[in-house]
C-alpha cells in the first residue's frame, strides 16, 4: 500500500489478520519484537534483580529485553536437534538449583527469584512446548513465548505463539513475514492485553 505511519487503518487490518491466523483474542502491535518481549516481561511481573531463564542459543533480543528491566539473564541449555531449550536438562537443573518459597522459584545460589522463562523457537523449529510448559508450571514460572521465527507454524495442531502467558512476534526485514520493522504481542488474557 505504501503506507508508513505509527497508526492507521492498515495496522487495524494487519491486527485483524494476525488475530485470525493465531486464533488469539488479543493482538497488540508494537515497534519491534524486542519491545514485545520487553513489554511481555514487564506485564508478567519481572522486576529488577529477578532472574529470567533464556536459552543459551538465541538472538540477543530476549537478553536485551531482560537487561532493560535490570533483571538478570539466566542461561539454560539448548537442544542439539532443534536448538530450543532442552526440557530434560532444564528440569534437572531447576530441581538441583532452585526451591519453591512463598510460591516463587528461588535460585539457591544467588537467592534471587527466577520469575520467568523465555521460550524461544529457534530458526523456525518449534520447541518442545508441552514439556517446557509443564516445567514452567512446576517451578511457578511465567512463560514469554518468543515466536519471532515461527508465525504460521503449529505444534500439536495449535499455532506457535499461542502458548505463553504472553507470546511475541517480530516482523523485522529478515523474518518470513515482514513489515520492514515491527512486532506484536499476543495473549488470551484481557488483563495482560490491557496492561500491554
Amino acid at each position: 500500500s505504501g503506507y508508513v505511519s505509527s497508526a492507521g487503518k492498515e495496522i487495524n487490518v494487519f491486527e485483524k489478520k494476525l488475530k485470525s491466523i493465531t486464533k488469539s483474542q488479543f493482538v497488540i502491535p508494537v515497534i519491534n519484537g524486542t519491545s514485545a518481549i520487553h513489554i511481555g516481561l514487564k506485564v508478567v511481573g519481572v522486576k529488577p534483580l529477578d532472574e529470567v531463564l533464556v536459552p543459551s542459543l538465541s538472538f540477543v533480543a530476549p537478553v536485551n529485553a531482560i537487561l532493560y528491566l535490570n533483571a538478570t539473564p539466566h542461561f539454560v541449555d539448548s537442544e542439539k536437534d532443534h536448538f530450543a531449550i532442552d526440557p530434560k536438562k532444564l528440569d534437572d537443573y531447576l530441581s538441583k538449583n532452585t526451591l519453591i518459597k512463598k510460591n516463587y522459584c528461588l535460585n539457591k545460589k544467588t537467592k534471587k527469584i527466577i520469575r520467568a522463562l523465555i521460550l524461544v523457537h529457534v530458526f523456525g523449529h518449534p520447541a518442545k512446548v508441552s514439556e517446557i510448559l509443564k516445567i514452567g508450571k512446576k517451578y511457578k514460572l511465567k512463560i514469554i513465548e518468543d515466536a519471532a521465527e515461527v508465525l504460521g507454524l503449529k505444534y500439536k495442531n495449535k499455532f506457535c505463539g499461542t502458548f505463553g502467558d504472553v507470546s511475541t512476534f517480530s516482523f523485522y526485514a529478515n523474518k518470513h513475514i515482514t513489515t520492514g520493522e515491527g512486532g506484536m504481542i499476543v495473549t488470551n488474557s484481557k488483563e495482560i492485553a490491557e496492561r500491554c
